[in-house]
């Protein structure tokens, strides 16, 4: 089935809030997050393995290029590369700054994640995901991440 070329509601109950598919004939973008919590008791095994494997797979399969692809993971001693909230934020920002329609936005994020109550959701139910950064205890959850360049105060990154 080919994909539509026309713009999509994204929710019924929500019709200021459209989407096109791309047809990914444009600019390739990637955000890579693996997240380990290396030596804390929420140390996971295999999220740094997850975003290599990606990596390598969008490369190999997709044509993504090196230059393209941000990789934030807790393994590095570059502190610009640690999965931190500020760091993850700005990757986020960078990722949809510039979109233009056809371009591919590809995000993955392996680490832990979770729900937090928001009352005043446009979901379904009254739960927003949240994903915790390397320094979640000091920092907090990410969630809700307002683009600057959205108008619409609920979009995420």
């Amino acid at each position: 089935m080919p994909v539509p070329t026309y713009g999509q509601n994204f929710h019924q109950q929500l019709p200021q809030y459209q989407f096109q598919y791309s047809q990914c004939t444009g600019h390739r973008k990637a955000l890579l997050i693996g997240i380990n919590y290396i030596g804390t008791q929420n140390q996971l095994r295999g999220c740094i393995n997850d975003v290599l494997n990606v990596k390598h797979f969008i490369i190999q399969r997709y044509g993504f290029k090196e230059g393209d692809i941000v990789v934030l993971t807790d393994d590095t001693q570059n502190p610009a590369s640690r999965p931190t909230k500020q760091n993850m934020a700005r990757a986020m920002q960078w990722l949809v700054q510039g979109a233009q329609p056809q371009d591919s936005l590809f995000f993955h994020y392996s680490g832990h994640g979770g729900q937090s109550v928001d009352w005043n959701s446009e979901q379904d139910d009254v739960y927003d995901e949240v994903i915790y950064p390397v320094d979640f205890k000091q920092a907090g959850q990410l969630t809700n991440i307002v683009c600057p360049s959205l108008r619409e105060s609920r979009k995420l990154c």
